[in-house]
C-alpha cells in the first residue's frame, strides 16, 4: 500500500512540529484526532450558520418583490442570491482552519496544503479534472438513458460568474477541512491511508442531513474524498483538490442544473431532467452523486491516481516519499 499511498513532505513537516520530546510520537492517538476533527467541523458549522443567517436577513430585509411576488436583491433572484451568500460564508471554515493549524499545532501554512509552487497550473488542472470528470458522469447517465437535457430558458452571466467565484471559496475550504487539515493532521502519527480512511469517512458524514441522503450517495461522497485525498498526496498541495471540487460542484449545479449533493444552486446553463426509472444510475433525488454513473467515473479516476506517480518538488525531489511511521 505505502508503495502507491506515499507520505508528502508538508506531513513530515506538521509532524515534527507535534513530535513529543519523551516518547517520540507525533500527532495524536486516531480517536482524537477523529474526534478533533468533528469538533472543528462543528465549529464550522456554529461558525459559518452565524454568518449565513446575517447574511441572508439582512438581503431578504433589503428584498424587493416584483410583480410575480418574486424577492429581488441587488438585482439577484432570492434563489441566486441565497446561492451566493450560503458559498460565501464557508470562507469562515478556512479562516477557523488556518487558525487552528497555526496556533494550536504550531503549524505553517504550507502543511495546509498552500503551497507556492505551481499554485496556478495545478489548479487550472483540477478545473479541467473537474469538469471532465462530471461530464463523464453524465456521458454514462445519456448512454444509459437515464437523463435529459435541454437548454435553459434563461441564461444569466453575471449571477453564474459570482456563483462559481463562491464555489472557488467553498471547493477550497472543505479541502481544507478535510484534506489539508484532516488528513495531514492524523497521518502525522500513522500512515497516511489510515488519514485517508479517516478525511473520506468524516468527509461523507458532513453530508448525512443532506436532502435524499442514502447508502449510495454516501459511499460516492466518501469515495470522492479518497479522490481528493490521492490527488492531495501525489501533488502535496490543496491547489489542484480545490480546483477540481470547484468545477465538479459548478458545472453539476450550474452547468448541467444537477442537484449538488442534494441541494439546488440557483442560476444554470442547461436543465437536467433525471428519470425515476434509472434512479440507480442517475441518483434521484439526491442528484448523480448519489447513482451508480458517478460511482463508475471515481472508481475509474481513484485507479489512475493510485498508481500514478507524485509530482516534482521545488528542487527537482519528489513531493512525497515513502517514510516508515510508527503508531
Amino acid at each position: 500500500m505505502e508503495r502507491f499511498i506515499n507520505r508528502p513532505k508538508i506531513i513530515d513537516e506538521a509532524a515534527a512540529v507535534s513530535k513529543n520530546k519523551k516518547t517520540g510520537k507525533a500527532g495524536q492517538h486516531v480517536i482524537l484526532e477523529i474526534l478533533m476533527g468533528i469538533a472543528l467541523f462543528f465549529f464550522v458549522v456554529i461558525g459559518e450558520s452565524i454568518a449565513d443567517f446575517t447574511l441572508l436577513y439582512i438581503a431578504q430585509s433589503n428584498a424587493v418583490a416584483d410583480a410575480a411576488g418574486n424577492l429581488w436583491f441587488l438585482g439577484f433572484s432570492e434563489s441566486n442570491y441565497t446561492t451566493m451568500i450560503n458559498l460565501a460564508v464557508t470562507i469562515v471554515c478556512t479562516v477557523l482552519v488556518l487558525l487552528f493549524a497555526k496556533f494550536l499545532q504550531k503549524r505553517k501554512l504550507n502543511t495546509v496544503g498552500f503551497t507556492k509552487k505551481n499554485a496556478v497550473p495545478h489548479y487550472l488542472i483540477g478545473l479541467l479534472l473537474g469538469i471532465v470528470t462530471f461530464a463523464l458522469s453524465i456521458a454514462v447517465c445519456a448512454m444509459f438513458g437515464t437523463i435529459t437535457i435541454s437548454l435553459a430558458p434563461s441564461i444569466n452571466i453575471v449571477p453564474l460568474i459570482i456563483i462559481f467565484l463562491g464555489y472557488m471559496i467553498q471547493g477550497n475550504s472543505e479541502e481544507v477541512l478535510c484534506r489539508g487539515q484532516i488528513l495531514v493532521s492524523t497521518s502525522r502519527r500513522y500512515p497516511v491511508w489510515v488519514g485517508v480512511i479517516v478525511n473520506s469517512v468524516i468527509f461523507a458524514a458532513m453530508h448525512l442531513f443532506n436532502p435524499g441522503m442514502k447508502v449510495l450517495p454516501f459511499i460516492n461522497i466518501a469515495l470522492f474524498g479518497v479522490l481528493m485525498s490521492l490527488i492531495f498526496i501525489k501533488t502535496g498541495n490543496i491547489w489542484m483538490v480545490s480546483g477540481l471540487h470547484t468545477a465538479w460542484n459548478f458545472v453539476q449545479g450550474n452547468v448541467f442544473g444537477v442537484l449538488v449533493s442534494g441541494g439546488a444552486s440557483g442560476e444554470t446553463i442547461l436543465n437536467t431532467v433525471s428519470h425515476e426509472s434509472g434512479a440507480l444510475i442517475n441518483g434521484g433525488d439526491f442528484g448523480l452523486e448519489g447513482g451508480l454513473a458517478v460511482t463508475i467515473i471515481l472508481a475509474i479516476f481513484i485507479a489512475i491516481f493510485f498508481f500514478i506517480k507524485p509530482c516534482k518538488g521545488v528542487n527537482g525531489e519528489k513531493v512525497a516519499e515513502t517514510v516508515e511511521v510508527k503508531a
